[in-house]
């Protein structure tokens, strides 16, 4: 089982989003998914749940109370995904090891191809058990000082805290091509301070400014290779590859 985290120090990042968006695709192609929600905001579980009353008993803070994984995964609303939901009780947790989630998952058999870790905009213990989970983490950043800042801010701990910077990448989200060559466009310096100061850590993949996206999770609306919605279909089908999803579907 693959494991790729989605974790960014601020909120606004589109992590959540990104990270249904990808399940779904890997899902739609035929693999075996597992979401685990560890975001107190509990954003995906309210995406695939029809009632979050599911979750008050099974979900991600008694796996990592209890270290009974299995019995807490709950079917979703989405054909070929399970989940660990979230939960309030995961405050309680916040001084937990942070490598239980992997030792977990390690001594776990599940029948699953990929992992997706949403994890909490924040940086704690938590956040720490989904990044030494992973295989890939990526942080989703749009063009702005507080993103850049967030970056390095991560890029740091992750050298400090983790052996996890290696599988670190930055992903370009809310992406606009540039309109004009001019380096002194606001636009270009930050993708330029960004390429500059993080380099081979930046996912060749970016995803594009669309609506599509708040669509496609507020109302089910499936994303396909249609003409106004090829961009993202192209740019979601790009980063699941990146993922490692070797087959593709046409609809998601």
């Amino acid at each position: 089982m693959r494991s790729i985290c989605f974790s960014s120090i601020k909120g606004g990042t589109g992590k959540s989003s990104l990270c249904i968006l990808v399940a779904n695709y890997a899902a739609a192609a035929g693999y075996r998914v597992l979401v685990a929600d560890l975001d107190i905001q509990n954003s995906a579980s309210s995406y695939y749940l029809d009632s979050p009353d599911e979750a008050d008993r099974k979900n991600i803070a008694s796996v990592l109370h209890t270290e009974r994984l299995a019995e807490n995964i709950l079917p979703s609303v989405y054909p070929g995904i399970d989940l660990l939901a979230s939960s309030l009780d995961l405050v309680k947790l916040r001084a937990i090891g942070d490598r239980t989630l992997r030792r977990i998952l390690i001594s776990s058999n599940l029948p699953y191809d990929f992992l997706f870790i949403d994890a909490a905009p924040t940086y704690d213990n938590l956040v720490l058990n989904a990044l030494n989970a992973a295989d890939l983490i990526l942080t989703p950043v749009a063009f702005s000082q507080f993103d850049y800042k967030g970056a390095l801010f991560y890029e740091a701990q992750l050298r400090r805290e983790t052996d996890k910077l290696s599988a670190w990448r930055i992903l370009f989200n809310f992406h606009r091509p540039a309109r004009t060559d001019n380096p002194d466009a606001l636009r270009n310096q930050y993708e330029s301070l960004f390429r500059d100061s993080f380099g081979d850590r930046i996912a060749p993949v970016a995803i594009p400014d669309t609506a599509l996206i708040r669509r496609s999770i507020d109302t089910g609306e499936r994303i396909t290779p249609s003409q106004a919605k090829a961009p993202l279909h192209s740019a979601i089908a790009s980063l699941a590859a990146y993922c490692g999803v070797e087959r593709t579907t046409a609809r998601f």
